[in-house]
């Protein structure tokens, strides 16, 4: 029986080795709605308000310059040939949103949210073109409080073209709040 059961591992690993396929083109999935929960060893840490607009307890969404298209990076292009482009955007969020915020993208749908640990992130933008980023990002993404001061997250928003996008912050703190950024454009 051992023999047997040894012999159909090996067969199945066998089939399953070789050359690995090529990637085809990365849509996101229906996962693509569900929340992305961050950790505390996710942050890249605290630190201290910047000089950035507060939504709902966090910053960073709202960035001078974000309507500036050169600030846009292709990564690569969904299912259907749908081109994706990153706009990179560090996020805090305030000791005063504990226990924590979420940010969810209200409009475009087809916006995405990317956000993880600095060498995460960075391992998945440098990769194949960036294509991973598509493949992890999320609509929803939930922001813990790790300190007393602003803890920050590595990551940006996804988008398929220069164009406003709409963000609701909101904590068990705060009354939930909508903000519209260009993002590539010059108005929105």
């Amino acid at each position: 029986m051992i023999l047997l059961s040894t012999a159909v591992i090996g067969a199945g690993l066998v089939a399953c080795s070789g050359p690995p396929a090529r990637p085809g083109p990365i849509a996101p999935g229906p996962a693509a709605s569900s929340l992305l929960s961050l950790s505390c060893s996710d942050s890249a840490g605290q630190q201290g308000q910047g000089s950035e607009t507060v939504i709902g307890g966090v910053e960073g969404l709202v960035l001078p310059g974000s309507d500036d298209p050169a600030g846009l990076y292709p990564i690569g292009s969904a299912g259907g040939g749908t081109r994706y482009l990153i706009y990179k955007a560090f996020l805090a969020v305030a000791a005063s949103a504990a226990p924590s915020a979420t940010v969810s993208v209200i409009r475009p749908a087809s916006a995405r949210l990317v956000y993880g640990s600095p060498s995460r992130v960075g391992t998945l933008f440098s990769a194949d073109s960036g294509r991973g980023l598509l493949a992890v990002s999320r609509s929803r993404i939930w922001l813990p409080v790790c300190g007393p001061r602003y803890t920050g997250f590595t990551g940006g928003v996804l988008v398929t073209g220069p164009g406003c996008v709409t963000f609701e912050v909101s904590s068990a703190a705060a009354r939930a709040a909508t903000v519209t950024v260009p993002i590539g454009t010059a108005t929105c």
